[in-house]
């Protein structure tokens, strides 16, 4: 028996701006530039696990060694944007560093939204180093048979 999935009716044109919107997405933080000190710092991505359920959008993010009063998330025109800065460690002089892989500088992840949420409602807080953002959705109307009189 063919097990039957569902069908979404999705224009090709949508399928491409996600696309866009996730390779540039991708590009920007690895762009490399050099602070005063010329040490190379990087601009980095945290990693995200999106998901979601009949009531909301659920980002969780991954910044390990970020301060929260160093994160800022903004919400304008249907884009999400979470941006902050992992602040540089200073380097301990009496140690010979093997391997120095952690990256400190700025970071900035955006995310293109439906426009069919609560913007006043979306609610993010902070906790043992994963940022957890709710993106509360619209209850959407259900048909409904009117009848003639």
């Amino acid at each position: 028996m063919a097990e039957l999935t569902k069908y979404r009716s999705v224009s090709p044109f949508r399928n491409l701006r996600r696309e866009m919107d996730r390779l540039f997405d991708d590009m920007y933080p690895f762009r490399i530039s050099e602070d005063e000190e010329t040490e190379m710092t990087e601009m980095w991505a945290p990693r995200v696990d999106m998901s979601e359920n009949d009531e909301e959008y659920l980002i969780k993010a991954d910044l390990p060694g970020v301060s929260k009063k160093d994160l800022k998330v903004n919400y304008e025109e249907n884009r999400l944007t979470v941006s902050g800065e992992r602040k540089k460690e200073s380097v301990e002089e009496d140690r010979d560093y093997y391997r120095k892989e952690r990256i400190a500088g700025t970071f900035m992840r955006s995310f293109t939204l439906p426009r069919r949420i609560k913007e006043s409602e979306i609610d993010a807080s902070f906790d043992d180093g994963v940022l957890t953002i709710h993106i509360p959705k619209v209850e959407v109307s259900k048909p409904k048979e009117v009848k003639i009189k």
